[in-house]
């Protein structure tokens, strides 16, 4: 039997179906969007005129009401990985309710959504996939990197957190399981910065991994094959830059969680340039010095005692030579001499203190603080030798270094910070 409009026009079987397409269109550009999803708050006037009535519950449950449901199952579970799974699995279907949670309860949602728990979620990232959130470049997309931005469905991207998962927190290479780290990061900034969630962007350059697990890992989503490193490394960050910079042309770029022997190049390569910054390196120097200046008030100093401060640094990475480099900077701004303010410092890695002996192992950014004495002299002894006023401790990979304990009880009435980034 021939279909026909209420004009009398017939209609083929091509009308019919644009019109069964425009009619559920609605539906799944917004129940199904975590952007514009509001589950069971959309009024009545909302559902009809959005073509969703009948698709809900009849009963509106309020944001303030789906927001007390959640909080009280977040609160009744003792994991917090749970805790981290749950408030997650709301991430994914509606975005709304999510920065509501975390805008309201910041102080609680906070080690949830990132540190401590991101870390063990970053460690079962695989086990835990649910649904694609951000995006990954790799080896095999080079020369695809500028068409592959338009792929990202939102027209502005105000914010880009990236990470190629080589120094995820303490706990090393993590490949492509580091994507949350940029998911979780970015999550803080809207709630707590207010960037509109549409327009932030998480990514993973996927350059592969050294984590011989990973590679073995049949459930393992990222590339299994040894990293990149050299010029093909660097071509391919340099690719994705311009590839964004194309689409976007005033992105902020954050660069997170690169191993130090790549994090202070890349930074110094595109800081001039680009609107970028690193977060382990001047991200944690900044709060940091922070920090090292209100110990200095607490104790009745000026600021301009930095100066005049003896700091141990535990940790060569890019987290600790980043905050040497502020606190370095810092005093130079209060009139001290270069080689007065790198006096100042005692930086320890895991061979021990920084010295002139081992300069062809070190990073230009290293080697401003190595001393011409004592190179190698394990972290106990440079606190009885030289008696640090200051001690800042920078997670080992794995957690504390040993000897790192020691020393906080040989200190324990000084200024002293522990960093998990």
């Amino acid at each position: 039997m021939l279909a026909v409009s209420r004009k009398g026009r017939p209609l083929n079987s091509t009308t019919r179906s644009s019109v069964s397409l425009s009619s559920v269109r609605p539906v799944s550009e917004i129940l199904n969007n975590p952007l514009f999803n509001k589950a069971t708050a959309f009024k009545g006037g909302e559902r009809d005129r959005l073509r969703f009535r009948g698709l809900l519950p009849p009963r509106r449950v309020n944001m303030e009401v789906q927001k007390e449901r959640v909080l009280q199952e977040i609160r009744a579970e003792p994991s917090m990985i749970r805790k981290h799974t749950i408030i997650e699995d709301i991430h994914d279907y509606n975005e709304t309710l999510y920065h509501r949670i975390l805008i309201d309860h910041m102080e609680e949602m906070a080690p949830i959504i990132y540190t401590p728990t991101v870390g063990q979620a970053c460690n079962e990232f695989a086990m835990r996939y649910r649904r694609p959130r951000g995006m990954y470049f790799c080896e095999e997309d080079r020369g695809h990197m500028a068409a592959m931005v338009h792929n990202w469905p939102q027209r502005e991207v105000s914010v880009i957190v990236v990470t190629d998962g080589s120094r995820i927190l303490g706990l090393g290479d993590l490949g492509a399981n580091g994507m949350g780290i940029p998911i979780g990061k970015l999550s803080l900034y809207c709630a707590a910065g207010g960037i509109p969630p549409h327009r932030v962007m998480p990514v993973v350059l996927d350059v592969g991994t050294d984590n011989q697990a990973l590679i073995n890992d049949k459930f393992y989503l990222g590339v299994q094959k040894p990293r990149l490193h050299g010029a093909e490394y660097y071509h391919l960050v340099d690719e994705f830059i311009q590839a964004v910079l194309h689409r976007w042309p005033n992105v902020l770029i954050q660069f997170e969680d690169f191993s130090s022997d790549k994090a202070q190049k890349i930074l110094n390569k595109y800081r001039d340039e680009v609107l970028c910054f690193n977060d382990d390196i001047q991200g944690t120097g900044a709060t940091t010095l922070a920090g090292v200046l209100g110990a200095l008030r607490a104790k009745g100093e000026k600021p301009a005692s930095l100066g005049s401060q003896r700091i141990l640094i535990a940790r060569a990475g890019s987290a600790g030579i980043g905050v040497a480099h502020v606190l370095y900077q810092a005093m130079l701004e209060h009139g001290r001499s270069e080689q007065e303010a790198k006096d100042c410092f005692f930086i320890a890695d895991e061979k021990g203190l920084l010295g002139t002996d081992r300069m062809n192992e070190l990073s230009p950014e290293q080697a401003l603080f190595a001393r011409d004495a004592d190179n190698g002299l394990p972290l106990l002894d440079i606190v009885n030798k030289y008696k640090p006023t200051m001690i800042l401790g920078m997670t080992a990979v794995g957690g504390r270094d040993e000897g790192h304990g020691e020393a906080l009880q040989e200190t324990d009435h000084l200024p002293a910070f522990q960093s998990n980034d």
